[in-house]
Parts: structure tokens; C-alpha cells; sequence
């Protein structure tokens, strides 16, 4: 049986992602009756991110970073953002039998990126 110590991982992947428009990227559902933690969330910029840094949120319908943020600097393809920030307190596990939201701020003029969203499951 997976608890709190061996959860279920699950890994979700968005190859070239807009950084341009401000919107939800990934709307994500865990497995039934499990609460959740994000242990993951990393960027490889596949085309040049200019003008302003990208902001990557993790949260819920009702708050955008509830779990988590990124941010995408300004940067050329090939390379990579993993300096997220996790909000670890007990009051933002992911509530059982939600949905998590993947989205972006959509301050870059252009750029595109790989996104990496690991969550843990238990």
C-alpha cells in the first residue's frame, strides 16, 4: 500500500510550451482519494525567452500558486530553469480529490519551454 513514505509519483511532461500568453498549461487530476505534494517543477527553454522573465505557476482553480512557482529568466534555447519555489506547509497539500493547475503569466514577448510537474501522491 502507498503512504505519506512510498507515495505514487506521477510525472507530467509539456514539450515546447508558450510562455507568451497568459494561461493554463495543464490541468491535472490525481488518483482517487490521495492527497498531493509538488516535489518537482523544472524548465528547458526550447526557444530564446525574451524581454521578461516567464512566471510558471502550480496551484488550484481558485489560486494559481497555491503549491508552487518558477520563474523562467531571460535566457537563450538550451537552458534551463529549477530554482522553484515549493510551498511545503501542511495547509497546501493538494486536497484529495482535486485538480491541479499548470500555468503561465505570459510575460515573455517570445520563448518556449519543456516543463517538467512531478507531484507526489499519498
Amino acid at each position: 500500500m502507498n503512504t505519506y513514505d512510498r507515495p505514487i509519483m506521477s510525472t507530467h511532461f509539456l514539450q515546447a510550451a508558450g510562455l507568451t500568453s497568459a494561461a493554463v498549461l495543464a490541468s491535472i487530476a490525481g488518483p482517487a482519494g490521495r492527497q498531493g505534494r509538488i516535489v518537482g517543477l523544472s524548465a528547458a527553454v526550447t526557444t530564446g525567452v525574451t524581454a521578461a522573465a516567464a512566471t510558471l505557476a502550480v496551484g488550484s482553480p481558485s489560486d494559481a500558486d497555491a503549491y508552487a512557482t518558477l520563474t523562467v529568466p531571460i535566457s537563450a534555447a538550451d537552458s534551463v530553469a529549477n530554482g522553484a519555489l515549493f510551498l511545503t506547509d501542511d495547509d497546501n497539500l493538494i486536497p484529495a480529490d482535486s485538480v491541479v493547475e499548470l500555468s503561465t503569466g505570459g510575460e515573455a514577448t517570445a520563448g518556449a519551454a519543456g516543463l517538467t510537474l512531478i507531484i507526489a501522491w499519498f
